[in-house]
């Protein structure tokens, strides 16, 4: 009879990891419940635009920080860029605060700005740290440090201004400590590779275009997040509820399970949750928004985006883990995606919010629940969590042969081009890639456009019917006995 896991069978050979890891996300999950119950009402007060342009900026900052580990990846320098975001984090606290105390708009908005564009980084991190864990052990993480939040929650939901903004101070500064050592294993991967647009060309099975469906997945899920969080809500404070435990309890149950669930069965939970609190909202409208009444629709909605946001977390370290070199860019870009639908459906829920006919209220409401059960049915119809996390191949050191060994590698690649009807060009890029070399080498070496080597090698792959360069060379080694 299989044992039933344990948390110490969970969490593995690296506790110090697992644990630091928690205590990240748990800080993460935590500041951000925070800046929403004390820090967001006091910009609704003097500048309601600056939390939306602080968002905002937060989008471009993630976008950039994903572009750049794509393309030159050398320049994101851990420490430097560090050093510089927690300084800068500082700096833009103390301008909130005399803002805030001044109710100077233009100080404020700086400070709102500033401060959301210096903790990207620090959230990146947060989430590559992440890759380091074995999938039990980073669901069983991100759902400990998620329930972890609410009792922190609990404990400062009637805490000081004061108090509150010494500890939303302090948050950054605890996550970085805690995530760094395991995000500087990610780091030293990335950087010591080739940039993702490299090699993306030789091994196109190992990353995921901006088009794929997680990514329209996670833009949707957060949109209910966003608008979970403005509606029904009063002076920029949203809908305090702990409904969200609910599932949150069900996926930490889960976890310990003899044959861990599969990533979908958290995506239709979340999705459940989620219609469920649109039709609850809908009915509401009916006659508008009754003062304490929404919390019936925000339950749900919370419910639903929460255990969303564990699935998120949940597969973009997953992805991470197996394809360390853009793990990087893809929690960047995930991050990226998921704080504009944040934005976009955060200004939904301030809509419905705006004193309008019960009418023209129930049409905003059924259009909305429309569209999100359009697109999960439609859109996202054929799309599987799970099958992206197993599709995504890991990256692999090129092989190498047994000491001693030799082979007419030149032999090989001509019978293979021969026997598949390779063009000369595509046999020429083949040799280049038998041996290991990379597309910026082939472009270089053949003064060829990266498209054009990206098209060649495409062709060479569809021809010898692999999907990546290792399994090329995989090919080209059995096409000829070894010798030695």
């Amino acid at each position: 009879m299989k044992e039933k896991p344990t948390v110490r069978s969970v969490v593995g050979d690296k506790p110090a990891i697992w644990l630091r890891c928690t205590f990240a996300m748990m800080v993460e999950f935590f500041g951000v419940w925070l800046a929403n119950a004390m820090l967001f009402p006091h910009y609704a007060a003097i500048l309601p635009i600056a939390r939306e342009a602080a968002s905002v900026a937060g989008v471009v900052t993630l976008a950039l920080i994903a572009f750049t580990a794509s393309r030159r990846p050398i320049l994101l320098d851990e420490q430097r860029i560090s050093v510089a975001s927690l300084a800068s984090y500082s700096l833009a606290f103390a301008l909130i605060v005399l803002g805030i105390l001044r109710s100077d708009p233009l100080l404020l908005l700086i400070g709102a700005i500033l401060r959301v564009v210096s903790t990207r980084w620090v959230t990146v991190l947060a989430g590559i740290s992440l890759c380091c864990l074995r999938a039990r052990a980073c669901m069983l993480s991100i759902a400990t440090a998620y329930c972890a939040s609410y009792a922190l929650r609990i404990l400062f939901s009637h805490a000081s201004f004061s108090a509150c903004m010494v500890v939303l101070l302090l948050l950054p500064y605890l996550t970085y400590t805690a995530c760094r050592p395991a995000a500087l294993e990610i780091l030293g991967a990335m950087r010591t590779s080739d940039p993702q647009a490299v090699s993306h060309i030789t091994e196109p099975s190992s990353f995921l275009p901006l088009t794929h469906g997680l990514f329209i997945a996670i833009l949707v899920f957060r949109f209910a997040y966003g608008f979970a969080l403005a509606f029904g809500s009063s002076d920029g404070v949203p809908v305090q509820t702990m409904f969200s435990l609910v599932p949150l309890a069900i996926v930490l149950a889960l976890v310990f399970l003899p044959a861990i669930p599969k990533a979908d069965v958290l995506y239709q939970v979340a999705a459940l949750f989620v219609v469920t609190g649109f039709a609850m909202a809908l009915m509401l409208a009916q006659g508008g928004i009754p003062s304490g009444s929404a919390v019936f629709a925000a339950g749900p909605l919370y419910a639903g985006s929460e255990c969303f946001e564990v699935l998120m977390w949940y597969v973009l370290a997953s992805l991470g883990a197996r394809n360390r070199v853009g793990a990087v860019e893809l929690v960047a870009r995930g991050r990226a995606v998921a704080s504009a639908g944040l934005i976009v459906g955060a200004l939904a829920g301030h809509v419905m919010n705006t004193e309008m006919e019960p009418l023209w209220l129930s049409c905003g409401m059924v259009a909305v629940l429309v569209a999100f059960v359009a697109v999960n049915l439609i859109v996202l119809k054929e799309f599987s969590f799970q099958k992206t996390i197993d599709g995504v191949r890991p990256l692999k050191e090129l092989s190498t042969l047994p000491e001693g060994a030799t082979f007419d590698m030149a032999g090989s690649c001509a019978v293979l081009a021969s026997d598949r009807g390779l063009t000369p060009r595509e046999h020429e890029i083949m040799g280049y890639l038998a041996r290991g070399r990379n597309a910026a080498y082939v472009q270089e070496k053949l003064v060829l456009s990266r498209n054009t080597v990206k098209t060649h090698v495409a062709n060479i792959y569809a021809k010898l019917g692999v999907h990546s360069q290792q399994e090329l060379i995989d090919m080209v080694e059995n096409a000829a006995p070894l010798n030695g």
